[in-house]
């Protein structure tokens, strides 16, 4: 199965946006198919809201269990930065504004 969210964009993706792309990745799947990534989707969730901007390039896999490594859910820094704090985003446009 591949289903994708792509979130290519000029400004870092929020914690906030990441959640949102990830719950519309969610909405995609079968329910058969959300059922057996339950648990990599709560680790996906999990990282995102622990992260404090990750910078690309960085992959990461999610899995449901340890057996099936083809059950998965990844996330894809591929350029720029993610998972930035709203606060650290207010802050930078600030202080550009008084430059």
């Amino acid at each position: 199965m591949e289903e994708s969210e792509s979130w290519s964009q000029d400004e870092p993706i929020t914690k906030a946006e990441g959640l949102t792309l990830l719950n519309r990745l969610k909405s995609k799947l079968a329910k058969s198919d959300l059922e057996k990534r339950e648990k990599a989707f709560e680790k996906a969730e999990r990282y995102i809201n622990n992260a404090s901007g990750i910078d690309a390039v960085k992959k990461k896999s999610f899995y449901s269990t340890r057996k099936d490594k083809s059950i998965r859910v990844d996330i894809e820094v591929l350029g720029g930065r993610a998972f930035v704090a709203v606060i650290l985003l207010i802050l930078a446009f600030s202080i550009w504004k008084l430059l």
